[in-house]
């Protein structure tokens, strides 16, 4: 059974979500690529940072837009210097990407205050 909760604490978590999508819009202004899908992709990415992934397995982390616009978006982020892109040593074919450090150090920074809005008071 989902617990229910009560209408401030609702209020709190309505009011964190907005404050995590603004501190993400603001770590990533000065990029043009503070658009949330980009969160999901940065994100995403972080989590599987030990080993560069192939470009087209990039699209796939971003679901609420299409393929092509993702495409787009991966492309625009390399073009940035927010995702560096090499050739596979065994695959010449297989485009790898992995984060940049600025773009490890923002999510970073992102996840860190992500942790500290929904942190219990007090703690």
């Amino acid at each position: 059974m989902t617990r229910r909760y009560n209408m401030g604490s609702r209020t709190e978590a309505a009011v964190a979500i907005f404050d995590i999508d603004s501190f993400w819009a603001k770590s990533f202004a000065d990029t043009n690529l503070n658009d949330l899908n980009y969160c999901d992709l940065f994100t995403q990415m972080w989590l599987k940072r030990d080993r560069p992934l192939a470009k087209t397995e990039l699209y796939e982390l971003m679901p609420n837009i299409s393929r092509r616009t993702a495409v787009k978006y991966v492309q625009k982020a390399i073009d940035q210097g927010l995702l560096d892109e090499c050739e596979s040593e065994q695959d010449r074919r297989v485009r790898l990407v992995s984060m940049s450090a600025d773009c490890l150090r923002r999510v970073d920074r992102f996840l860190d205050f992500t942790c500290q809005r929904f942190a219990p008071v007090g703690l």
